[in-house]
């Protein structure tokens, strides 16, 4: 049985140029036009069985907030029609049909009765609901003094503890502490195959775990809708298009080691010590393209540092740092830990250079940091100076399953007969 049919969806908004625009077209006759339609979805059809766990992801303003409002009648759409079989809770923008000025108690009671339950059945629902939200004593509180994150734990364990037929959400777990995260997806994968879930999230790792199946919105269209590791692949080639775009329009030219007017100068760099040497301008290509920020394994990323000496320095220590979008130390390596030789500067400036081989890593988006050190063997004595978050880099594995975070080959693998 198909729990959501959605066939044709559109959705349109009128653009004015101007405030004038929009009232001539209301009062003047004639029914001229002065507004452009804007197409946030556009022919968008698919279905999705009943106890089915579907994800959506997308680029920002790709249409995915857009259609799951459809889904849930917030909003109506311009042309196509959607057929939703089965109660609807959802978890929209934080604090959507909420009233900030009811307690927390008093917005369990009006979700109820929007989802049509009575008050008899509302106060068996309570003790469960109050025991996953865990808010404690601000049960009784307006929801206008909760933080984001008792807001999300209130709104989410309402959603579930209704029993809903299909359960939606649009990003709102992002929003609370990842213990109560963790929680949250325990329960939805208690609820697959019950209810039917339509979750849109950023969090590509939670899309491949939890969901059999992936749609990918982009510019207000489906462009897939299948297997969700090929669907994240399929996803990551939409966001190297667009940042592809993105740095053509803002092009630094055709890359020559020695013309440093194409190199990028840092906003900012931080010092520990008292570092007697300045990262200037730098540079980085993969595989010899300066456009490459999508990578994937074996490829070499090559950064050039002009690095400014106010006094030449005996033992110079280069290096990197690698994170993820949260702020996680994935991996780096320095000149001095890698036991690479040491070298020096002169007085003044010097181009310093080095490559880093991308391992097999699971998607998503990287950022690396550039660094320069001033010591001997006794890290704590080191001087440094470096610039954060200097390199975006957006890692794709095109469909391998990643355990963990790295991929690692087995040296040796054999079976033997005994």
């Amino acid at each position: 049985m198909k729990a959501i049919e959605i066939e044709n969806l559109s959705k349109a908004y009128p653009l004015y140029a101007s405030k004038k625009d929009k009232f001539k077209e209301a009062v003047l006759p004639g029914n001229r036009k002065y507004h452009k339609d804007f197409y946030a979805l556009r022919n968008v059809s698919f279905e999705v069985e009943k106890g089915e766990c579907v994800g959506i992801i997308g680029l920002n303003g790709s249409g995915k907030s857009t259609l799951l409002k459809i889904v849930t009648g917030v909003i109506t759409q311009s042309e196509g029609t959607v057929d939703i079989n089965g109660k609807i809770s959802a978890l929209l923008e934080l604090g959507a049909g909420f009233n900030p000025e009811y307690t927390g108690m008093e917005n369990i009671y009006l979700n109820s009765t929007i989802m049509g339950y009575s008050e008899e059945e509302t106060k068996k629902r309570i003790p469960a609901i109050l025991e996953f939200a865990d808010i404690g004593e601000f049960i009784n509180q307006p929801v206008k003094t909760y933080s984001s994150g008792m807001f999300v734990r209130l709104a989410f364990s309402i959603a579930i503890n209704i029993e809903p037929d299909i359960l939606i959400i649009d990003e709102a777990l992002s929003v609370g502490d990842v213990f109560f995260q963790q929680k949250c997806f325990q329960k939805i994968r208690e609820l697959t195959g019950k209810a039917t879930v339509l979750i849109v999230s950023h969090d590509m790792n939670a899309m491949t775990k939890f969901c059999r199946r992936v749609m990918v919105m982009n510019h207000g269209q489906l462009v897939f809708d299948g297997e969700p590791q090929e669907a994240v692949t399929r996803y990551f080639k939409i966001k190297q298009g667009e940042y592809r775009n993105k740095q053509s329009e803002e092009s630094i030219g055709t890359h020559k080691k020695m013309d440093f007017s194409k190199y990028k100068t840092p906003d900012t760099a931080q010092y520990s010590g008292n570092m007697n040497a300045l990262i200037t301008k730098y540079y980085y290509e993969f595989n010899g393209s300066s456009e490459a920020e999508i990578c994937e394994r074996g490829d070499v990323l090559h950064v050039w540092m002009v690095v400014e000496a106010k006094i030449a320095i005996e033992n110079l220590i280069v290096g990197y740092q690698v994170r993820d979008k949260y702020g996680n130390e994935v991996f780096g390596q320095t000149s001095l830990t890698s036991q690479v030789e040491q070298f020096a500067l002169h007085e003044g400036e010097n181009l310093v250079e080095f490559e880093v081989q991308w391992p097999e890593i699971r998607e998503g988006d990287y950022f690396i940091t550039l660094g320069i050190g001033n010591g001997m063997e006794v890290l704590n004595q080191v001087e440094e100076c470096w610039i954060n978050n200097a390199i975006h880099i957006i890692s794709t594995t095109y469909g391998k399953t990643i355990f963990g975070i790295f991929n690692q080959d087995m040296d040796v693998f054999k079976v033997t007969q005994i």
